[in-house]
């Protein structure tokens, strides 16, 4: 018989009979809840997708959607070999991995039905009823299904809107803020868009001044007398009591102390009161981020804006805003008291680390793998001006050693790197302008760094210096970087360049190049995981990087020099666009199970004195965060074959198209996740380079050129850091001959499971 036919067969089996004994453990009388119906009619495409959040009884976990894996695990621990008394390990499993069978429960069930009638009655339809009945599976005597009958009949629809108010103030205010309404005659009545409308009134008034509002002064009344499907909603704002309008509060004073600032002196700086404590930060700092003022209206958004600003400056602990008013319930001033616990001063971070990586950083072998020891030092200094600025100091350095499978010795490594930052708690320059008070977290970032990297083969330095704006906008991060300059030097030893083909060597020679990188960047950053938990996607960007622009413009216009390679101070300049964007999305489908997507793409073209993107900007696939059945540059670009070098080039592109789903499940829960998941993706130049046939991108074959894998994972979630295990299988393979691409039908081989394979060591998710 067929080899791959066994496993298969072998597989089945397996689960065949896991499944015909899975209920052994339930008692006889009762039934295994096998899964959950709800039988209705056409709802015309209202949304109901939450209604089986309000049963009671759920079917037992599932993995892959059919495996009772839980269900398996707890009976194997229980009537199994668990049982004897020498197996602890098993009754281990039956405590934490496995869960106890969930029996039908008549009483549950009778609960759950009512729920989902106050569910569809919440969603418009008060005449609904909700019936169930338990139907056994056929064939099995201990499992049955539950289903619930339910008639919707029509939804209520709003006929009358009306807003009532015993202040014209607040009269005003609806009424110029009539088209952010949540709810409109003619809609549908939905309990979840009235309750949205409270909270938009509530915050409407709390930025109005209204500093006593909230919530619960809001109340809705639905009349459904009218019959006909009809109901008149009136929205209530009740008054502060019987006797008394809410008013609109004024700020009065605002008081900053700083730690055990006790003392009655205080420094007045446009408007807010500095009590100046042992900890002192300049009052001309602190008031660039706090966003109200004396004489201005209590507005709740500034609130916060200032809660984001303080605690971005990294000096504080604690932040704490309290607002008082005066004894005299008639008046409408406020007091706002804004207490600042600052962090220690100065901190000192040791991290030694052990290394196990999968590549050098720019050529290797083929069957290399990198172990090594590293220590990471860091210093901060908080406040180190007085005006709230951090300034903080790190190195790393790393031994590295390649142990190759061929037995042509080691190869070792050194990397060392020194890196300062100083950060500005404001946009230098831009703080005064208008459009910076539309911004929070804001801070100026400069930095330098010196990155000196050798092995046998090259030897590396990288002096980057970047000049940053950081700030926020509601779910946006944006990143701005007007001054970038790097300056890169490398040497290739010659003996090693002498080992390559003519290829080889131009391709090393373009990689391993003295250059300087110059020009701006932008980068943006969104995601909207707190408006929805359950389907949430994420935005990260370099959404626009330039570099040699202004260089050419001055070659341009004040020199007679032309063509490529131009220098500066004897150093060629790399010119070129780059941009990219990373796509996700994750799919909560219950409390156990969800499905993450990805998709990763860019592109970076040199152009003017350049005609090879610098090393450091060029994308690369492979590795735990991308293709994990691949190590990092060992695949494309495109459909490039290798040659047959014992030692070969990193793959880098210009076009990058990756993309990722990862189906994710509890195991035990709140401590190991497992993963499966599926890979494609790939690297291409953009124009055709002889060096490498088929590399360059063609959107008639680019389909054809994706490396694919999948792969399973295991997670394991320690709260403060998940640790991850990814066994990544190949799929197809695009740099193989045509007839040979699809590596996976040859599965059955012996030693294939060692030679296309990959185990990928991470921190954090991969996406």
């Amino acid at each position: 018989m067929n080899t791959k036919l066994k496993y298969c067969l072998t597989l089945w089996c397996f689960l065949s009979l896991t499944a015909c004994h899975i209920t052994r453990i339930v008692p006889e009388g009762e039934q295994l809840l096998v899964s959950n119906k709800i039988d209705r009619g056409d709802i015309h495409g209202v949304d109901l997708s939450d209604e089986e959040k309000n049963l009671k009884q759920k079917p037992n976990r599932e993995l892959l959607g059919f495996i009772k894996f839980h269900l398996w695990a707890y009976q194997y621990g229980k009537k199994g070999l668990g049982i004897r008394k020498k197996q602890r390990a098993l009754r281990r499993l039956a405590e934490k991995v496995g869960e106890p069978p969930v029996l039908i429960d008549s009483n549950k069930i009778k609960i759950s039905a009512q729920k989902l009638s106050d569910f569809y009655f919440g969603k418009g339809y008060f005449d609904n009823k909700v019936t169930f009945s338990i139907k056994p599976k056929f064939g099995y005597k201990k499992r049955a299904k539950v289903i619930y009958h339910a008639n919707l009949n029509s939804n209520y629809q709003i006929r009358k809107l009306e807003y009532t108010t015993s202040s014209k103030i607040m009269d005003d205010i609806l009424r110029s803020n009539q088209p952010e309404q949540r709810i409109n005659v003619g809609q549908r009545i939905d309990f979840q868009d009235i309750e949205d409308e409270r909270n938009r009134i509530t915050e409407l008034f709390r930025n109005r001044g209204f500093y006593t509002f909230n919530s619960s002064y809001v109340d809705f009344e639905i009349d459904t007398i009218f019959g006909g499907n009809q109901a008149d909603v009136v929205t209530n704002i009740r008054s502060l009591t019987e006797n008394h309008l809410h008013k609109q509060h004024t700020l009065e004073r605002i008081l900053v102390k700083i730690d055990d600032a006790l003392q009655p002196d205080t420094v007045l700086h446009q408007g807010i009161q500095f009590v100046e404590g042992s900890y002192f930060i300049n009052p001309i700092a602190l008031s660039k981020n706090i966003i109200f003022r004396v004489g201005e209206l209590y507005q709740a958004d500034q609130v916060q804006k200032t809660y984001a600003n303080l605690l971005s400056m990294d000096l504080f602990e604690f932040v704490t805003i309290r607002f008082r008013q005066p004894t005299k319930d008639s008046s409408n001033r406020l007091t706002a008291e804004i207490i600042l616990q600052t962090a220690p001063k100065h901190d000192f971070t040791w991290e030694p680390q052990a290394i196990y990586t999968d590549r050098s950083d720019v050529v290797q072998s083929t069957s290399d793998q990198n172990f090594g020891i590293a220590n990471n030092f860091r210093l901060n200094n908080r406040n180190v001006f007085g005006s709230g600025e951090s300034f903080s100091l790190s190195s790393l350095t790393a031994f590295e050693t390649q142990i190759r499978r061929d037995n042509n010795g080691s190869l070792n490594g050194f990397r060392q790197s020194v890196n300062a930052e100083l950060k500005i708690p404001s946009l230098v320059y831009f703080e005064r302008k208008k459009i910076s008070q539309n911004f929070t977290k804001k801070n100026t970032r400069i930095n330098i760094s010196f990155l000196h990297d050798r092995n046998v083969n090259f030897t590396r330095n990288v002096i980057p210096f970047n000049f940053t704006y950081a700030f926020s906008k509601k779910r946006f991060s944006f990143g701005i970087t007007p001054l970038r300059l790097s300056i890169n030097q490398a040497i290739i030893d010659p003996d090693f360049l002498s080992t390559l083909d003519n290829s080889g060597q131009f391709y090393t020679s373009q990689l391993l190049t003295n250059n300087i990188v110059a020009g701006p960047k932008a980068t943006i950053h969104w995601n909207n995981k707190t408006n929805n938990n359950s389907s949430y996607w994420q935005v990260k960007s370099n959404a626009l990087e330039l570099s040699g622009n202004l260089a050419s413009l001055y070659f341009d216009l004040f020199t007679n020099k032309t063509g490529k390679n131009r220098e500066i101070l004897g150093v060629k300049y790399s010119q070129y666009a780059r941009s990219d964007i990373d796509v996700s999305h994750t799919f909560i489908w219950d409390e156990n199970n969800s499905f993450a997507y990805r998709l990763n793409t860019g592109i970076g073209l040199p152009y003017g004195n350049t005609a090879f993107l610098p090393f450091e900007r060029r994308f690369f696939v492979g590795g735990g965060n991308s293709l994990r059945a691949w190590r990092p540059r060992t695949i494309g670009p495109g459909g490039y074959r290798d040659s047959s070098n014992a030692i070969t080039i990193e793959k880098t592109g210009e076009v990058l198209l990756q993309g990722s789903v990862e189906y994710r499940f509890d195991i035990i829960d709140k401590l190991i996740d497992g993963a499966v998941f599926i890979d494609a993706g790939n690297i291409w130049n953009y124009s055709k380079d002889d060096n490498f046939p088929d590399g360059e991108f063609k959107f008639n074959r680019f389909y054809k050129e994706l490396a694919v894998n999948s792969g399973i994972g295991i997670r394991f979630d320690f709260s403060y850091v998940v640790f991850r295990v990814d066994w990544g299988i190949s799929l197809h393979d695009p740099s193989l001959a045509d007839d040979e691409k699809w590596i996976i039908k040859h599965f059955s081989r012996n030693r294939w499971i060692f030679d296309h394979t990959a185990v990928n060591f991470a921190i954090g998710y991969p996406f």
